[in-house]
């Protein structure tokens, strides 16, 4: 490898300094331990240099950097020393790129279940040994070095979201560097200035997706008719609230979510005279459920990823039971503080399949805000939700749940995946919306809730929700199999 001259930009000036401080710091002590000149490990760096053909021509401004060091080494030295510390600050540039490129990855939502392979790609294109660990929550990250039988290994605190938008980016910036389109340092300062960006959407938009997505759920997934929406939108708006009290209150976000399971049965409860409660509760809690960090757990675990897939899928669970804890627990304040204990109305028939038609879309855009998509990605995360639901619910009329889990599944990942083929884009984002309208996270609230009833089915409805995102991951995989039976050769492959 040749050490081409390196950009004097921000990030280079502070590699080379890195690199100029290692040095200093390792013959320095060799030369306590031994006269020889230079010290043990200088000398092996500087021959290590040699053999890999650098010399003084290629060293650009690196070497007049340290002209002006007359500490009284000779020319040799110099040109030696300069040529270490280009080598050095190329290597430390080129790790901390595989670090930022990992973290934005994960906080950007990258697929859980391929981010090992996927950065092992990254780090074989730019010549780096280095191993990868991904949990929740942590990143782990080793980088070695045979020649000198050293190893460093960190350890990085990340908490995963969803931004497809800077996803994007993030992918198109890695294919660049793969390629040789850019240059690592670019690279890096173009990762700085996506992780540093501030999102496309305000804060004030989660709670407005919140009520809009509840008041459009309820009557497209959960059979209610226009009581049950404005009601459940009502209290998703409240749910948004509370949603952002606990991004700034530490202690209140250890009872989000049981707050606001609480607040929706007292409501739904107290309106069961009125409005379907079946509907309401579970289109009010609709962005809390569970559903797609259980598929995520699934996938992991058939992806041979056991730490992280058991972690996630027994966090998801603590989720269900939390939700299903705290309707069943304001279901039973209300009725222990109001004297009437009738039941509620009996549900009224849905609205009619033309509204659900318009509302579908609708719905499928605020999913896209949710997941911070770029309006250019809109359309096509609508036209899949759109093409998933239906296949669902009408697949669901003559096959059984987890078939036709499997099959519309199957049919959503084939379609994003030959969008991705024939563009070259990554179609992820719009597999992602539609099978945020397919996970069974109602499925599993409603076994918790019912597990507190003497006469519900709460263990079959929970080994249903788990048997459901098996059917959906086996389809998604299928789906990825028939257009990628060998994956891609060098980058990144950002797809169920």
């Amino acid at each position: 490898m040749t050490i081409s001259p390196l950009k004097r930009n921000k990030t280079i000036i502070e590699k080379n300094i890195q690199a100029n401080n290692i040095i200093d710091k390792f013959t320095g002590v060799a030369k306590e331990c031994s006269n020889t000149t230079g010290g043990v490990l200088f000398n092996l760096l500087q021959l290590d240099s040699k053999r890999k053909g650098i010399n003084r021509n290629k060293l650009g401004t690196a070497s007049s950097s340290l002209k002006g060091a007359a500490d009284g080494e000779d020319g040799k030295q110099l040109e030696a020393r300069a040529a270490t510390t280009a080598y050095i600050a190329d290597i430390l540039l080129r790790q901390d790129y595989l670090i930022l490129l990992s973290k934005a990855m994960v906080v950007f939502g990258s697929p859980a279940h391929r981010l090992e392979d996927n950065m092992s790609r990254a780090s074989t294109a730019l010549n780096v040994q280095s191993s990868f660990a991904f949990l929740p929550g942590v990143i782990m990250i080793s980088y070695g070095d045979e020649q000198t039988h050293t190893s460093e290994t960190h350890i990085i605190k990340v908490d995963r979201g969803y931004n497809m938008f800077k996803l994007d980016q993030v992918n198109k910036i890695s294919k660049c560097v793969i390629y040789g389109y850019i240059r690592v340092e670019d690279a890096y300062e173009s990762l700085e200035k996506v992780m540093e960006s501030d999102d496309l959407y305000p804060w004030w938009c989660d709670i407005m997706v919140f009520g809009v997505s509840s008041f459009l759920i309820a009557p497209v997934a959960f059979q209610g008719g226009w009581m049950e929406a404005i009601v459940s939108g009502i209290l998703g708006t409240a749910i948004g609230v509370l949603h952002e009290f606990s991004k700034k209150l530490f202690n209140y976000a250890n009872v989000f979510e049981i707050s606001a399971a609480v607040l929706t049965s007292l409501v739904a409860t107290g309106f069961r005279h009125k409005v379907c409660y079946q509907s309401v509760i579970m289109a009010s809690v609709s962005m809390l459920l569970p559903g797609l960090g259980l598929t995520t757990a699934v996938m992991e675990l058939a992806a041979r990823n056991l730490i992280s897939g058991v972690v996630r899928l027994v966090y998801s669970l603590v989720v269900a039971f939390m939700l299903g804890f705290g309707l069943s627990f304001g279901s039973q304040l209300w009725r222990a503080l109001d004297s009437d204990t009738s039941d509620g109305m009996e549900c009224l028939p849905p609205l009619s399949e033309h509204w659900r038609l318009v509302l579908l879309p609708i719905l499928s855009t605020f999913y896209s805000i949710t997941l911070q998509a770029h309006p250019r990605q809109w359309p096509l995360m609508v036209a899949l939700s759109a093409i998933a639901f239906n296949i669902s619910r009408y697949s669901s009329q003559i096959l059984e749940p987890t078939a036709s889990a499997a099959f519309s599944s199957f049919s959503l990942g084939l379609i994003g995946n030959i969008y991705s083929r024939i563009t070259h884009e990554p179609g992820f984002s719009a597999t992602l919306c539609g099978i945020m309208l397919l996970v069974p996270g109602s499925i599993g609230v409603r076994a918790v809730y019912e597990a507190f009833d003497p006469d519900g089915n709460g263990m079959g409805l929970a080994f249903e929700m788990i048997v459901i995102a098996l059917s959906i991951s086996v389809g998604l995989f299928v789906s990825t199999l028939l257009v990628y039976p060998t994956g891609k050769r060098r980058t990144a492959l950002l797809t169920f």
